[in-house]
């Protein structure tokens, strides 16, 4: 899979707008700069995976989802890297 920063740029936007926040409100509840939120969202970044993770996290989505990859069906309670959507197993 190429990685397209065009589309993760998009997806993070919207995610934040579903939420009613500005760049600001996802900046502290990820716990990353503010000015660094506004360069994700233009395209200028691409996140490293720490802070890529602290915005899913903060937007209650997935990595997958912020770079528009629908991942095939993994099974009932799993995730990409086989841990459990409980975080208590991993496969």
């Amino acid at each position: 899979m190429s990685y397209d920063n065009g589309t993760f740029a998009r997806n993070l936007k919207i995610e934040r707008a579903r939420r009613g926040w500005n760049q600001r409100d996802l900046a502290d509840a990820a716990g990353i700069g503010f000015n660094t939120v506004a360069r994700y969202e233009m395209g200028v970044h691409t996140p490293g995976l720490d802070n890529a993770l602290a915005l899913a996290r903060a937007l209650e989505t997935s990595i997958d989802a912020l770079v528009g990859w629908d991942p095939p069906d993994r099974g009932e309670g799993q995730t990409l890297l086989g841990v459990s959507d409980d975080r208590k197993t991993v496969s």
